[in-house]
């Protein structure tokens, strides 16, 4: 394994189909987390923003309708001070949101209090009265300290009206401090900010004051000129790294995994392509052979051949007859071997010619029958209704469908079917030699093309290996599909010639 990472060119591969995809999708994946990661805290601060600005808004709003009740009292009888007193006096006691209640005349003296009020005190200075006296509706002020109570409150004047005249302002201070409670109830690990329409900060809840990660929302409330801020913090810790580191072991694992199938099909491939080379290299190892020694062997076995013969007719014991019929059956094989091996040799060496398959078949028909005959095989041959015309070589030809045909008469069985047809298929003049002998299992079919490989005992394992390279040189193709048990199929096609009717 570490000798194929010594080669630079290995080592690119390795990058460009592991490591390098690895992390760019890994930090693609992170920021895309990041980004879902900030959305979903962004909203959650937005709920509470959201959920708190409503909530105060329903507090002030609820202290509005109070406070508008209260001046309705008062309406009754403005100037009588008493009544005013009690009835402020019995309201305070009973709701502790407010530090006080004060009326105060149209010029801002304030007359009574619910807080006693040791020194003369005017607040026509201040804006929200000045507000309320101008336009007859309430006013809310900012944050302030009370000039009363010195406690952290708004005050909210509301105007009492009598005979379309104002006859003083209802003054009611809200503790910002029971504000700020209402709101810690209902708050859970965010943090709560209400600042007022200057900008100055009312109150903070102050829960995460030690957070880094902070997401904020800020909402304005409808009732009063306040925006209220929620803030929530991230509890993941450092997103991107996890999210990366993540999915870096998981995409490292896949990659990996799609590197190695990669190599196994590389791998598979090369040793496909070596091993059509080793064929291409015995082809032409037994063509170079054929083409320079053919000739030279077949010369001293015509010799060999002759001599035999003589002594046969010389020496007529059995036992020397015997010895003589082994060798000039031996002979014989020989120069059947050297004959395919002439052939495979140069088989585009001839000068082809345009002839009729039909015709090419029907001159070797009486040789077919004979053998179907001799091995009491039922044997149908099926002509094509039109003259097909292909170039070739008419002996080469015969050689390759005798050769197709004894396969098939030796695969069946006594009573067996082989049958030979010939039919037009676009531009392809096609050949199908079938038989229902026993099959070939599939590790066999594979290799039937191989020089040599031959599951005869007396076969060269040469013959098939003849046919294709004939065909071939005739822009043709054989295949051969056989199912076992079923028997096989032979399909030859051969490009028409062009001059074919």
């Amino acid at each position: 394994m570490w000798n194929w990472f010594k080669s630079k060119k290995n080592v690119l591969i390795y990058l460009m189909i592991t490591m390098i995809p690895t992390i760019t999708i890994s930090h693609g994946l992170a920021i895309q987390k990041v980004h879902e990661n900030n959305d979903y805290y962004f909203t959650v601060a937005e709920e509470y923003a959201i959920f708190h600005g409503n909530h105060i808004d329903r507090f002030i709003g609820e202290t509005v309708s109070r406070i508008d009740m209260l001046a309705t009292l008062i309406d009754i009888n403005p100037n009588d001070l008493s009544n005013v007193q009690e009835i402020l006096t019995r309201t305070i006691d009973k709701d502790v949101r407010f530090s006080g209640f004060y009326w105060a005349n149209p010029e801002g003296d304030l007359l009574i209090g619910t807080n006693e009020l040791t020194s003369p005190i005017n607040i026509a200075d201040r804006e929200y009265f000045q507000e309320a006296i101008r336009t007859g509706k309430y006013t809310i002020s900012p944050a302030h300290i009370g000039r009363v109570t010195g406690r952290y409150i708004i005050t909210i004047a509301t105007p009492v009206i009598k005979d379309s005249q104002i006859s003083g302002v209802l003054l009611s201070s809200l503790r910002i401090d029971k504000i700020e409670e209402s709101v810690l109830k209902h708050t859970e690990e965010e943090r709560v900010f209400l600042i007022d329409n200057s900008g100055q900060s009312i109150f903070n809840t102050d829960h995460l004051a030690s957070a880094q990660k902070l997401y904020h929302y800020a909402v304005d409330i409808d009732r009063v000129p306040w925006t209220i801020e929620a803030q929530v913090e991230a509890t993941e810790g450092n997103i991107y790294v996890q999210a990366f580191f993540t999915n870096l072991v998981i995409l490292l694992i896949l990659t990996h995994i799609l590197f190695w199938l990669i190599q196994y099909a590389l791998l598979k491939k090369q040793v496909k392509f070596e091993k059509k080379q080793t064929e291409l290299q015995k082809i032409q190892l037994v063509e170079n052979l054929a083409a320079s020694t053919a000739h030279e062997i077949r010369n001293p076995l015509t010799g060999i051949k002759g001599l035999i013969q003589l002594l046969s007719e010389k020496y007529k014991d059995d036992k020397d007859q015997l010895y003589f019929n082994v060798i000039q059956q031996e002979v014989n094989r020989i120069n059947a071997i050297v004959s395919e091996l002439l052939l495979l040799g140069k088989p585009t060496a001839h000068k082809l010619s345009t002839y009729c398959v039909n015709d090419i078949l029907r001159e070797i028909e009486p040789i077919i029958h004979s053998e179907a005959n001799f091995n009491s095989v039922d044997l149908s041959i099926k002509y094509s209704n039109d003259p097909l015309q292909i170039k070739c070589v008419k002996d080469h030809l015969k050689q390759v469908l005798l050769n197709l045909t004894k396969n098939a008469l030796d695969a069946v069985n006594n009573g067996g079917q082989v049958s030979i047809s010939i039919e037009k298929k676009k531009n392809d003049c096609v050949i199908h030699v079938k038989d229902n002998g026993d099959g070939m299992p599939e590790q066999i079919l594979k290799r039937v093309f191989d020089p040599f490989f031959t599951t005869k005992e007396t076969g060269t394992g040469l013959g098939l290996v003849v046919c294709k390279r004939i065909i071939e040189s005739y822009g043709g193709n054989i295949k051969i599909d056989s199912k076992l048990n079923k028997g096989t199929k032979v399909e030859i096609t051969v490009p028409l010639a062009e001059n074919n009717d």
